[in-house]
């Protein structure tokens, strides 16, 4: 029975890790729609997109905090319903404040879901006494998938931006309240108010792992914010082969998260994280240089390949850092990594204003993997 209501709750909340990825990669594909009805150039399009760093940035770091008097389960379900429900806001922005103001309120949704599910997933794992996040972390991925797949069905098929996005947020809204039961109901290891001894015993999240959180989430939100753009603009496609691009994107990164908790049995973290680090150069050169829509949707789809399974692992390393306080690590290395998977992809659209979106799409890759090979020797997770 128990083992039953462990497996009830972790399904909840795989189901909440879903809707997660679908809300945002389902505007990914029509950005470029969004960007042309607005009139706005990369630059402001950039500026728009800090909304969603301007409000993820204090709800990450303010999350954090709540989840020290909350259960997470709780977070998790609140802010997903208000993550749907901002969703068909986008389409209905006259000028780019409208756009910012509403990006911002998705970004703050976002963020504390971000914070409040990879808390709960660890919470999981550690009930469960297996690795669980990788898998959790593969709904998220099914969840960008199906995202950017119903963009690109939406835009085969020539709906608009506000129809689309409303029978989206309508379904997963509906699919929030129906897996919400589960994880709150049965919510074991769920984060409790701690005392002030153990506030005072805390350690602080290592640089090596906030490199790796940083580094993988970077990449992954370069390729959902500006790939479909790079590929219809700079590439010459139509917007379906953008949206076709992020969709195999986001099967390779679901396959390779499904696969996660197998492949770590085999290789070591360290293997993995090199591995990433050593051809995700190579990966992303070969794409700029052949500079075709082919040859780039290739390159994303091993990108998703490479970097799936990396975040789960920062969360892994953040907990055995502070076995005793392993849900605030959790917390910790979410904070950094969705900063970075928020905050990144507008700032690199400012860069992109000065330097060619493939270039600065190939810096951004490069630094990121550098990153990965700087981390991958510290296998516990220490500074």
């Amino acid at each position: 029975m128990p083992d039953r209501r462990l497996f009830s709750a972790r399904a909840g909340l795989w189901l909440i890790f879903f809707v997660n990825g679908a809300l945002l990669s389902s505007w990914a594909p029509r950005v470029p729609e969004v960007k042309d009805a607005l009139g706005l150039t990369d630059a402001a399009l950039g500026l728009a997109l800090l909304g969603i760093a301007g409000g993820s940035v204090p709800a990450l770091l303010l999350t954090a905090r709540v989840l020290r008097h909350v259960r997470d389960t709780h977070v998790c379900v609140i802010s997903a319903l208000g993550f749907g429900a901002a969703l068909p806001l986008i389409p209905v922005t006259g000028d780019i404040a409208q756009l910012t103001a509403v990006l911002f309120v998705l970004g703050v949704t976002g963020g504390a879901l971000g914070v409040a599910m990879n808390t709960a997933g660890f919470s999981r794992q550690a009930a469960a006494g297996r690795p669980v996040l990788s898998g959790l972390h593969g709904g998220y991925s099914l969840g960008v998938l199906a995202g950017v797949g119903g963009g690109t069905v939406a835009t085969h098929l020539g709906a608009s931006v506000s129809a689309h996005f409303m029978v989206t947020s309508a379904l997963l809204v509906v699919l929030v309240l129906g897996a919400a039961p589960a994880p709150l109901r049965s919510a074991p290891g769920a984060n409790r108010p701690r005392g002030n001894k153990e506030k005072r015993a805390r350690r602080r999240l290592p640089v090596s792992v906030a490199v790796l959180a940083v580094s993988c989430l970077l990449v992954e939100g370069l390729v959902t914010a500006w790939s479909a753009l790079l590929i219809t603009r700079d590439l010459g496609a139509d917007p379906s082969q953008g949206a076709l691009a992020l969709t195999l994107f986001g099967l390779a990164m679901f396959l390779s998260r499904a696969c996660g908790d197998a492949l770590l049995l085999r290789f070591t973290e360290r293997g993995v994280i090199t591995a990433a680090g050593v051809l995700l150069p190579v990966v992303i050169l070969t794409g700029t240089m052949l500079h075709t829509p082919t040859a780039m949707g290739l390159s994303l789809v091993v990108l998703g390949v490479l970097i799936g399974p990396l975040f789960p692992v920062a969360i892994s390393r953040a907990s055995r850092v502070d076995p005793a306080h392993a849900a605030s690590m959790a917390a910790k290395v979410s904070v950094a990594g969705y900063t970075a998977y928020l905050a990144g992809p507008p700032l690199i659209g400012l860069v992109a204003e000065l330097v060619p979106l493939p270039l600065t799409f190939t810096l951004v890759v490069v630094s990121s993997a550098l990153g990965l090979c700087a981390t991958a020797r510290n296998g516990r997770g220490s500074s």
